[in-house]
């Protein structure tokens, strides 16, 4: 009988005990609920959706010589053809900019990579050059539609 009377009181003191693990449990929890930022990941969830969308367009191509150093006789060339990526609802108005701003958007990347040091060219991920690229198109252009720009070829020759 002792033995039947100890065993019922051990899983009386175990449903206590596990009674008590289940509260502080479900009461850690509460306090962990506010532990993200719902925005950010909407903002990062939608950022991932429009890079889906995006279309590319042909920016052009371009052969630029650099100068060098007025006291040195070297110089360099670099020829690429650039792609932009724009989202698909922007996809019009960037056609139609590049139609009837062309010349003009050619002369200002001339101008933003002959003003570029020559370091910054030759960087293997060619960031700067892609971000002055983009930065330069979409001055331009309300609402900077140009997401980033690529390169179909790169080129750079040391004349």
């Amino acid at each position: 009988m002792k033995l039947v009377q100890s065993i019922s009181e051990g899983r009386k003191s175990l449903r206590q005990g596990g009674l008590l693990a289940v509260i502080f449990v479900a009461l850690h929890s509460i306090g962990l609920t506010g532990c993200y930022d719902a925005k950010a990941l909407v903002d990062a969830r939608r950022a991932v959706a429009v890079r889906a969308r995006l279309v590319e367009v042909d920016l052009g191509e371009f052969r630029i010589t650099l100068p060098g150093p007025y006291t040195e006789r070297k110089r360099a060339e670099i020829h690429f053809r650039a792609f932009g990526q724009v989202a698909n609802r922007d996809l019009k108005l960037i056609k139609e900019t590049l139609e009837k701003n062309g010349p003009d958007l050619q002369n200002r990347l001339l101008m933003v990579v002959r003003q570029m040091k020559m370091r910054e060219i030759q960087e293997p991920s060619l960031n700067t050059l892609r971000s002055s690229i983009a930065s330069a198109i979409n001055d331009t252009l309300p609402g900077d539609p140009l997401q980033s720009v690529g390169f179909y070829h790169f080129g750079f020759v040391n004349l």
